[in-house]
């Protein structure tokens, strides 16, 4: 790895020191109720303040009766709760409620705040046997301006689940590895002082021919890894074989990982009923939120 590359990975850790706002998409589900109680836990150790917002898309032609007379909205006597909930807990937090398309709407609420991080159930109250992640995930993820932390319907622990032990966070990676990638994991590595596991899987239904694979993927893995502790992280890695979103989900489980990290690309459309996309099927079968973010 190059000085170039090596002082840019500084560069991006040392610019990610702190979250001082965090943002929560509520729309008072059970995932969206996960997503609260860990950024609590966030404002707790960084001193955040918390952004809770709702967008409502539906009764839009109501909206100035319910400006007029608030006492009558469900959703902001809800949103008012949900406040006091965590200003009586010693947090710093504010209310949004904004009317309009839902996904265009929390991003530039994202924007405007200059949240540092979003984070949003997956699935809120609509159906729960879809295939997809759910209109308002599949378009945030390919658009937030911001890191999303995403709860999907299986998510069950929380991020700091596992207290007096260092946290670890699992870090896909595909080969060749974008060195954008591991900017941020290394940023994230410093901000929450976590190990992280690399992990590569080399997907045998679509492996065509592999010859000298093996070697020469292990080289290449420990070769990022040491570029990593090169910068002061502490990083193990991993190599297996199989369909990847189960071997991720399956890899998670057994490091007891608090949180699986996963960059997108700027697309239209993020379905794993359209495609074989592994983000959207790790985010449906994962116990733990998933930290995705653009590289665009």
């Amino acid at each position: 790895m190059t000085n170039h590359v090596v002082s840019q990975i500084t560069v991006e850790r040392e610019h990610r020191t702190t979250l001082r706002k965090v943002m929560v998409a509520q729309d008072f589900s059970k995932a969206a109720d996960r997503a609260l109680e860990d950024a609590m836990a966030l404002s707790e150790r960084f001193h955040s303040e918390i952004v809770i917002t709702h967008v409502n898309s539906l009764y839009a032609n109501l909206f100035e009766v319910s400006n007029s007379q608030p006492w009558h909205d469900p959703v902001r006597i809800a949103m008012e709760n949900l406040t006091r909930r965590v200003a009586l807990a010693g947090h710093h937090c504010k209310e949004v409620i904004r009317v309009g398309d839902v996904a265009k709407t929390l991003d530039e609420i994202a924007r405007e705040e200059c949240a540092d991080i979003l984070l949003l159930g997956a699935y809120g109250d609509g159906p729960k046997d879809r295939v997809t992640l759910g209109h308002t995930a599949e378009l945030l993820l390919r658009s937030a301006s911001c890191p999303m932390l995403t709860y999907g319907p299986k998510v069950t622990q929380s991020l700091f689940h596992i207290r007096n032990r260092m946290m670890s966070v699992l870090v896909p990676i595909e080969l060749p590895c974008d060195l954008r990638y591991l900017f941020f994991a290394a940023s994230i590595a410093k901000l929450f002082n976590a190990k992280l596991e690399l992990l590569h899987v080399v997907d045998m239904e679509r492996a065509v021919s592999m010859p000298h694979a093996f070697q020469d993927v292990q080289y290449i893995c420990e070769e990022i890894a040491t570029s990593l502790r090169e910068q002061g992280v502490t990083v193990s890695g991993s190599l297996l074989f199989g369909k990847p979103d189960e071997a991720i989900i399956s890899r998670c489980k057994e490091l007891q990982s608090s949180f699986i990290l996963i960059p997108l690309e700027a697309r239209e459309h993020l379905s794993s009923a359209t495609s074989d996309n592994v983000a959207a099927k790790v985010i449906r079968g994962a116990e733990v939120p998933v930290m995705t973010y653009r590289i665009d």
